[in-house]
């Protein structure tokens, strides 16, 4: 199977997930016959983003063992709205995370997001695949039926 993240979509997608997923959004994948299922939930953004901030020595004093991950999910809700919604402040959250590893992401968050989110660009590939093959197949029997 070709991977997903070097088809057309994949890059797409990763960059969409990334942004949903900072914004505090689920990142899932289809089924074809039901509710769609969790790959990546923002919790697992936040304890991510609290391992990559106890790695920064100027942050580690303020972490906690709270599970809530307040600090995270403040700097995660500044990071989402941007530098034209919170100025300075996004500048500061920003300067805490360090600079991003990927040349072309805004913020070391994205690094953080796309690092939880790309073992499961597979899975979304298939379960995408899985969708749409249900629609084909439904659109099919649907004309079959008209036609008879």
């Amino acid at each position: 199977m070709t991977d997903f993240l070097d088809t057309v979509e994949g890059p797409d997608w990763l960059h969409d997930a990334i942004n949903t997923l900072i914004c505090g959004d689920n990142v899932t994948a289809p089924r074809p016959f039901g509710k769609s299922v969790a790959l990546v939930t923002p919790q697992s953004l936040y304890e991510a983003l609290a391992e990559h901030l106890g790695a920064q020595e100027q942050i580690a004093p303020l972490l906690t063992d709270n599970r809530e991950y307040p600090i995270e999910r403040m700097i995660c809700e500044i990071v989402a709205g941007g530098r034209r919604v919170y100025g300075t402040a996004y500048d500061l959250a920003c300067s805490a995370l360090g600079t991003p590893k990927v040349k072309h992401h805004p913020t070391a968050l994205h690094d953080v997001a796309e690092a939880l989110i790309r073992p499961w660009a597979n899975d979304y590939g298939q379960a995408r695949a899985e969708e749409l093959a249900a629609d084909a197949a439904a659109y099919r029997f649907e004309q079959r039926e008209d036609a008879a």
